[in-house]
């Protein structure tokens, strides 16, 4: 029997299995060498979940990624009350860098619906340290049953994180009578509000600290144009508005750019408030932010001086001691 060209055909197929081994390891080597570039930023100073957040999000590697799902629980400070289902698909937003050689990443769920902190051990190991839920935007709807949970996080002039935790539990009063409601309103209505505040300590990690509010009561308003669509009347209606808020005690800025850092300074120039309006507000737009200690801001579009006005008056509760 002619053994040539059984002989012929093993060793072609031994050489086309060794190709497609070689092959197969190079495209794993030339994916593996392929290491993602995270935009280099400094992280606002407001952080709030948005399912309408369109900034691109950068994947993160399988291994990074499973020791954020493994930590993302495991956090110090109040859990989430709201009945959720943890996303498991996440992306980088964008990372900051830290003394020591460290890292802060911005993470946020595909939804949108969540966003993290997380420190790195840096120096391209990508290790993550620690996390913290910034930011959370979750609402179930059960039969007569409304639940909402929402985080938001604020970072002081100081490098602390302030996360402000919101719960609201509804049920419908169409069957209960006034007086079933005034005996157990917590039947129908429960209302939960948490404030933590966090520090980076030396270990690269989340602390819990103390709250100290070293900022006095004030009322502020916060006046926004983009200079490319500034509207007609706006030179003329907002300094009348400030005059407004002169004479009743609302200390203003007027800005049309670097809408993330804003200083607002009371008439004494005794102290400065930083904020970030980008949240609350349009860049493309014009209007206001009108924010109180203690109080979510509430952003208006830009519009007649006697529509502007009486949302003044209404947010800071402005009485007209007019006769």
């Amino acid at each position: 029997m002619n053994q040539k060209p059984l002989t012929l055909y093993l060793c072609l197929a031994l050489v086309i299995l060794l190709t497609s081994c070689f092959s197969r390891r190079n495209n794993q080597e030339e994916g593996a060498g392929e290491a993602v570039v995270y935009p280099m930023e400094v992280i606002s100073d407001t952080l709030v979940a948005d399912v309408h957040n369109q900034n691109t999000l950068y994947p993160l590697e399988e291994e990074v990624l499973e020791s954020f799902l493994e930590k993302a629980r495991d956090f110090q400070g109040k859990g989430w009350t709201a009945k959720a289902e943890f996303p498991e698909k996440w992306g980088v937003e964008c990372v900051e860098r830290l003394p020591d050689g460290r890292e802060l990443w911005l993470l946020r769920s595909e939804n949108r619906e969540w966003a993290y902190l997380a420190t790195t051990s840096g120096f391209g190991t990508q290790r993550i340290l620690d996390v913290l839920p910034a930011a959370i935007s979750v609402a179930n709807q059960r039969d007569e049953e409304l639940e909402t949970e929402t985080w938001q996080t604020l970072r002081l002039p100081d490098g602390q994180f302030r996360t402000t935790k919101e719960y609201e539990w509804i049920h419908s009063v169409s069957k209960a009578t006034k007086q079933q409601f005034i005996s157990d309103p917590e039947k129908y209505h429960r209302k939960t509000r948490f404030v933590e505040q966090f520090l980076i300590n030396a270990q690269g990690r989340f602390e819990q600290s103390e709250i100290v509010d070293t900022l006095p009561d004030y009322n502020a308003v916060v006046f926004y144009f983009n200079p490319a669509d500034k509207p007609e009347m706006w030179d003329e209606t907002v300094m009348h508005l400030q005059a407004f808020c002169e004479e009743n005690g609302v200390i203003y800025e007027e800005v049309s750019g670097n809408f993330n850092r804003v200083t607002v300074r009371d008439y004494e120039l005794t102290f400065a408030l930083e904020t970030d309006i980008t949240p609350y507000i349009d860049a493309t737009g014009s209007g206001m932010v009108m924010m109180r200690k203690g109080e979510l801001p509430k952003s208006v579009n830009f519009g007649s001086y006697e529509y502007m006005q009486m949302e003044l008056r209404r947010y800071f509760k402005i009485r007209d001691f007019e006769s």
